[in-house]
């Protein structure tokens, strides 16, 4: 019980810190406000899963997290890519939907302004041959 203790007052100080609010904190990792509630008054389990994306997405050192032992940061900075990966393994099957649709729409209007510049381009280059 004692490890969970320094596990949840560990928890808070990050949530206080990155958060400011369960909410906010939440929605880092795709949890509600009612989940950071609940972890943070031991209701709820702080679980392995919990930690590697508290760990992937903030990049804190899990044995930090777990004991308090070792510093609070990795030692190397956390990629975006890294970053990313463990927030979408932490959305839901119908939130990870939404988030593929959003990015395939940026995608695609990105080839489109892409598109417009290379087609202004050419356009532009033709008339200044002679001819």
């Amino acid at each position: 019980m004692e490890e969970m203790e320094g596990i949840i007052t560990r928890f808070v100080k990050l949530r206080e810190e990155y958060g400011p609010t369960q909410g906010k904190f939440g929605k880092l990792f795709g949890l509600t406000d009612v989940s950071i509630s609940r972890m943070e008054s031991g209701q709820t389990p702080i679980s392995e899963k919990h930690i590697k994306s508290i760990s992937g997405v903030l990049g804190i050192n899990e044995n930090w997290l777990r004991s308090g032992e070792g510093p609070v940061y990795k030692s190397n900075k956390v990629s975006d890519e890294d970053a990313m990966r463990e927030m979408f393994r932490a959305i839901s099957p119908e939130g990870r939907k939404s988030v593929l649709d959003y990015i395939n729409y940026v995608l695609e209007k990105e080839k489109k302004v892409v598109g417009e510049i290379v087609g202004e381009d050419k356009r532009a280059d033709t008339s200044r041959k002679p001819g």
